[in-house]
């Protein structure tokens, strides 16, 4: 069977040819990307074709996320080795980020950034690599993101400071004040976490309590003693929490700083408070 062949068999069957591709140049010696693939077209696959269909069953069937097949993700236009169990940001954390960058952008004295909840560290190392004048800081509590982490940041040849601490723990004992401030903590509801969620993902991704608004009670509690006087704070939430967190914005009188932003399908996911 040929590429070509392959290629067209699937894309049959399963509608996403974009992951399609990723799997097949995932597991292929020859085809590592599209241009590959087009001038392979007609030779023979190198790889046999349970293998293929084994990955597709893994995505399609089992549900189980694309970057935990092929332990890759591509965020603000970026590589990032995700590994075993580490959790990888979705697409509306890019789109924080990116916003995040256009503010950025237009400062140029050197920016003390922090990411916290950092996971593979997608969001911070993205934002380094890309803007120059930022003193990078990462925090998590699990020592495999904080591996992951670093074998991010030896990638994307970005230096970083990392931590391995409870979030709760940090903004106790840390002394140190940031001009940027990132955070994507777990805050999907305990009913909403699915099987492939919870099967394929580290557990301290998610929060399994209801209280789920609880880090960014905390975080705000907290504020002046982890930002500069002026300072940008972007954090993603659930899809249904935004008037809870616009609730502690406001007890800490900073909505006038405020400004919400939509996701793909419309909904308030995501917030930058920017004083």
């Amino acid at each position: 069977m040929t590429f070509l062949n392959l290629i067209n068999k699937i894309n049959a069957e399963y509608d996403n040819k974009w992951v399609n591709n990723e799997l097949i140049f995932y597991i292929s010696n020859i085809v590592k990307n599209s241009n590959d693939l087009i001038t392979n077209a007609n030779k023979k696959i190198d790889f046999k074709i349970k293998k293929i269909n084994k990955l597709l069953k893994l995505y399609y069937h089992d549900k189980k996320p694309l970057y935990q097949i092929t332990h890759k993700c591509l965020f603000n236009n970026e590589h990032f080795v995700v590994s075993k169990k580490v959790h990888c940001p979705r697409n509306e954390t890019e789109y924080l980020t990116i916003e995040i960058e256009k503010i950025l952008k237009k400062n140029n004295k050197l920016i003390s950034l922090i990411d916290i909840c950092a996971g593979t560290g997608c969001i911070g190392i993205s934002l380094k690599k890309h803007i120059k004048n930022i003193e990078l800081t990462l925090v998590d509590i699990s020592k495999k993101c904080i591996k992951n982490i670093k074998k991010n940041l030896r990638i994307n040849n970005v230096n970083g400071k990392t931590i391995k601490m409870n979030f709760f723990k940090f903004i106790k004992v840390n002394k140190k004040k940031f001009d940027v401030l990132i955070m994507n903590p777990p805050y999907l509801e305990k009913n909403e976490l699915t099987k492939p969620l919870t099967k394929y993902e580290n557990s301290i991704s998610f929060n399994f309590q209801n209280n789920v608004i609880n880090f960014y009670k905390k975080l705000f509690e907290k504020i002046n003693l982890l930002t500069n006087d002026h300072f940008l704070i972007g954090i993603e939430f659930g899809y249904k929490q935004k008037q809870m967190i616009l609730n502690i914005i406001k007890e800490n009188k900073l909505e006038i700083y405020t400004k919400f932003y939509r996701d793909i399908n419309n909904l308030d996911r995501y917030a930058i408070i920017y004083k």
